[in-house]
């Protein structure tokens, strides 16, 4: 498949009308918008130095971290090769944590190397996502079905929903072992492999990173406070409210901060080597809040996944029941998730100020 091709979804491939999964391929990463595939030659700022003694940069806090996450990324691939367990979600979450550093700290470095660096990480952790995201749909599932009261329709819906999953993962399985195998792993592999991952920094990224750190991750806990700002929290807040939200309209929004929750926890966490104690408790606190709705996600996702399945014309009424009743729970799991965050946000949101004071 050519660059300009669309990638495949993220499952590692398409579904036959009876949820079989068909033949997965390995997409490929965009071309940058200069024509290369990003693996043009970068170069790294230089720390200053204040009265004969180091000062940490911008810069290098910047460097250090995606250095960390490069070969965080990297040492997961044998092991991914080998059906390492948690192998493919380790790279993701280490290619997430890059990207989203680079997003946090634009401003410190020259914007094409790193938007196309951005855009190859994000290329493998779509190819590195199908068997994890089926896995973890079909154990969720799998547990709610075991939650619910044994009826004649039970034993089908069970094997719709291992058909649908269990197919997916092994495509996903496929997908990500085929990803390493491509040229363009390879040369992201190099890319990262680089002291520099071919980067520029720009002139701000010299200022000392006392200063300028602390007011980069601000911004991203600013758009997070804003995004909050804009869900339904009062509602949210009533425990066990009714009517249960069946409808799933509202979960975009719910996801949208969930993006920007981890893009918050991950400038903290690139933040906590430089600034200690403080950013590591924030951190702490944004990882509670941020997993409150990674499980309002996963909710949403297993409510699609069963409402699809009980409309299936081949299914028939009992299995069909069954899954309506599956669908109810994960939405009763939303509702959930959205109280949890509800009660968890207000005490976070009134600390992200305590980021002004870190570098004091």
């Amino acid at each position: 498949m050519g660059r300009s091709e669309r990638r495949t979804k993220a499952d590692g491939g398409t579904a036959d009308p009876d949820g079989t999964a068909a033949e997965p391929q390995v997409p490929r990463p965009r071309a940058h918008k200069d024509g290369t595939d990003g693996s043009t030659t970068g170069t790294t700022g230089k720390a200053g130095k204040k009265g004969g003694t180091k000062v940490r940069t911008a810069g290098d806090v910047l460097m250090d971290h995606l250095s960390g996450e490069a070969a965080a990324f990297l040492g997961q691939a044998p092991r991914l090769r080998e059906g390492g367990e948690d192998a493919a979600h380790q790279m993701r979450v280490a290619a997430r944590r890059m990207r989203s550093a680079l997003r946090t700290c634009k401003s410190l470095v020259d914007p094409d190397p790193a938007a196309a660096l951005s855009a190859d990480l994000r290329w493998a952790a779509d190819c590195l996502s199908g068997e994890r995201d089926n896995e973890v749909l079909l154990a969720r599932l799998l547990d709610g079905i075991d939650r619910l009261p044994p009826r004649p329709g039970t034993p089908r819906a069970r094997g719709a929903i291992e058909r649908r999953l269990r197919g997916g993962l092994a495509a996903g399985h496929t997908t990500a072992l085929r990803t390493l195998d491509s040229p363009d792993f390879s040369q992201l592999a190099a890319r990262l492999a680089e002291p520099g991952l071919r980067l520029t920094l720009t002139a701000q990224a010299a200022e000392p990173a006392a200063q300028a750190v602390p007011a980069l991750a601000a911004k991203a806990f600013g758009k997070l406070a804003k995004g909050a700002a804009k869900l339904p929290l009062d509602a949210a807040a009533v425990p066990y409210g009714h009517p249960v939200p069946l409808a799933d309209d509202e979960d975009h929004a719910w996801h949208r901060v969930r993006i920007l929750g981890k893009r918050a926890r991950y400038a903290a966490d690139l933040c906590a080597p430089e600034f200690g104690a403080p950013a590591k408790r924030l951190a702490k606190r944004m990882k509670a809040v941020t997993e409150s709705l990674g499980t309002h996600q996963d909710a949403a996702l297993a409510a699609a996944v069963a409402r699809d399945l009980a409309v299936s014309p081949r299914l028939g009424g009992a299995a069909a029941f069954v899954l309506g009743e599956l669908h109810v729970l994960e939405r009763f799991a939303v509702a959930e998730a959205r109280y949890t965050f509800a009660t968890l946000w207000p005490e976070l949101r009134d600390r992200l100020d305590e980021v002004e004071r870190w570098g004091a």
